[in-house]
């Protein structure tokens, strides 16, 4: 009980969450989860369409389904060159599908 009275506690930094704020932190990463989920799933599924397409593209320096991809990973723009020299100058990030869809996905948000 002193352990949850002490949790509750905002005079010193704690490790422990609030417990009254664990039901909505839930909650919200369950749906952070889920959007994440569902942006990746249609990355995969376009990347697995288009992935001859897409490496050559890569190779050339762009083009239309590399920057679909892109928008559907949701990259800034100011960061789609560097990536782009990046998945160029390094095959192992894009020798098939799955490995292109992660390099893809951690450069989105």
């Amino acid at each position: 009980m002193a352990l949850l009275i002490t949790a509750c506690s905002s005079s010193a930094p704690s490790h422990l969450p609030i417990p009254l704020l664990l039901p909505a932190q839930a909650i919200g990463s369950a749906l952070e989860n889920t959007a994440y989920s569902a942006r990746r799933t249609a990355v995969k599924s376009h990347v697995t369409e288009h992935f001859a397409t897409l490496d050559a593209e890569i190779i050339a320096g762009g083009g239309p389904l590399l920057t679909q991809a892109y928008d559907l990973a949701r990259i800034k723009s100011s960061d789609r060159a560097q990536l782009a020299k990046t998945l160029a100058q390094d095959p192992n990030l894009r020798v098939d599908a799955e490995a292109l869809t992660v390099s893809l996905m951690v450069h989105g948000p």
